[in-house]
């Protein structure tokens, strides 16, 4: 996060000699209007406040109080014009964080300001530290016995210590959000922050604020000043989940960002300058939807200096017996109960299951596998039916070709065309929806048929588009 230091000194020598000094230091300054200054304090994030003493309005307890909780809270410096040490420890006592004596030379002020600025930097970065070492993923997660993914993490261990525009793309539910933070906590910028920010999940306005940041008043609603998230992965990364899904208008702005490195907010007359690593991540196409014209060229190719695909579970199902016992050892101690292992049966039922929501559906199945289980292994039962169902399908459709190919050329093409067209219309069928996520209209609209005449034969072959949602 880039840190913000305002600065509200009375002697213009002593605030020149500051700007100067902190002009060095990879610092955001802002100067409050005096003649309303906790107005103006109020109405902009601040990391450190400097202020004179005698700019605080009386009562100074109240002024300090409104100062101290603001939802930064702030680190406080008072300049005072005393130097009786007992009226020091007053200003403390209310709640200032530091004081210091007005007849101090500038070099000293400055050299104590940056203390406190650093102090406040290194505390961010320790809480950072600490959570990262508790929750962060490591690319060592992504164990793989397919040879589509161990390709993509030999990429990727490449690239983890670079600061290089990534973009990672895959179906949803296959992990994106967590090979991005795993590429973050181990590379270069792991002690900065790594802020994310869903494109998808936004109003075209709101997102704008979002990855910018507003100026107080820059539209209705706007009561306070915002930091923006470019702003808040300053010395760390950023990551733009669902980047297709980008309105055109916000693609030429962010392209500006990534070329220059600099934005303004949104009603904002300055210039930020950030330090940011850029990761992004998509579902879609998205040189497809570059050539029909919703995706920038420029900004694909600015992007996408090394892209990352991670394939579908349905396309490395070797993985699925490790990923299971993985997920096993990981919520018996933090859902308290004693199941430790997975049988067989259940097993095969999983390795058969198309997996249209990925891995975060695997994920979810065992955790609630897990709760249903009456033992300490799990079995079919504990499955959702979706997934017995698919497994009883998936041994008759294997009855059926096994049948079909045992004889199917002693008899009459009349009497094996229905099956073996009804065998590959299933399999046709149930690609088709699990590629669409269960969508009726796009999988018709893909297929060239209507959503009518789709409904009818996912009737025929007992398929429910519940079964192909993300989940």
């Amino acid at each position: 996060m880039l840190l913000r230091i305002a600065l509200a000194v009375s002697e213009k020598k002593i605030e020149k000699k500051l700007v100067k000094h902190f002009e060095k230091f990879d610092y955001l300054l802002l100067f409050p209007e005096n003649s309303n200054l906790l107005g103006a304090l109020g109405s902009e994030p601040s990391d450190v406040i400097v202020v004179s003493e005698v700019l605080l309005p009386v009562p100074f307890s109240d002024s300090i109080k409104m100062i101290t909780s603001l939802p930064e809270l702030p680190v406080l410096v008072v300049i005072a014009e005393s130097g009786d040490e007992s009226y020091h420890a007053q200003l403390l006592a209310e709640g200032v964080d530091v004081v210091l004596h007005s007849k101090l030379s500038d070099a000293d002020i400055a050299a104590a300001i940056e203390g406190v600025a650093q102090k406040k930097f290194a505390s961010r970065s320790n809480i950072i530290r600490a959570r990262q070492l508790t929750t962060e993923p490591r690319l060592s997660d992504f164990v793989s016995n397919s040879r589509s993914m161990l390709s993509f993490i030999n990429i990727a261990r490449r690239v983890v210590k670079s600061d290089t525009s990534v973009l990672i793309l895959g179906e949803t539910g296959v992990g994106k959000e967590r090979l991005a933070l795993a590429l973050h906590s181990e590379g270069a910028r792991s002690m900065g922050p790594f802020i994310p920010i869903n494109c998808a999940a936004l109003p075209d306005n709101l997102l704008e604020s979002e990855l910018f940041g507003h100026e107080q008043g820059a539209f209705t609603g706007a009561v306070r000043a915002r930091r923006g998230a470019f702003e808040m992965a300053h010395e760390g990364t950023i990551f733009l989940d669902e980047i297709g899904d980008m309105p055109l208008s916000l693609q030429v702005k962010l392209l500006r960002v990534l070329q220059d490195r600099k934005f303004m907010k949104i009603g904002g007359e300055r210039t930020i300058d950030v330090n940011v690593r850029v990761m992004a991540a998509t579902n879609r196409n998205l040189a497809a939807e570059v050539e029909a014209g919703r995706f920038r060229r420029d900004l694909y190719y600015r992007l996408s200096v090394v892209s990352l695909l991670i394939p579908p579970l349905r396309e490395r199902k070797e993985d699925i017996p490790e990923l299971v016992q993985s997920y096993i050892e990981y919520f018996s101690p933090r859902i308290g109960v004693e199941v430790n292992d997975i049988d067989d049966a259940a097993l095969d039922a999983l390795s058969e299951y198309s997996w249209p929501g990925n891995v975060r559906e695997l994920i979810n199945v065992i955790e609630r596998a897990m709760l249903l289980c009456d033992g300490d292994i799990i079995s079919v039962s504990e499955l959702p039916d979706e997934i017995s169902t698919s497994q009883r399908q998936g041994k008759q459709d294997a009855a059926l070709l096994t049948a079909l190919a045992g004889g199917i050329s002693s008899r009459p093409w009349k009497e094996v065309r229905g099956e073996v067209v009804a065998y590959y219309e299933r399999i046709y069928l149930t690609e088709l929806l699990a590629e669409n996520r269960g969508r009726i209209a796009d999988s018709a609209a893909a297929a060239g048929m209507t959503t009518r005449a789709l409904n009818e034969k996912m009737r025929e072959y007992n398929l429910d588009k519940k079964d192909f949602k993300s989940r």
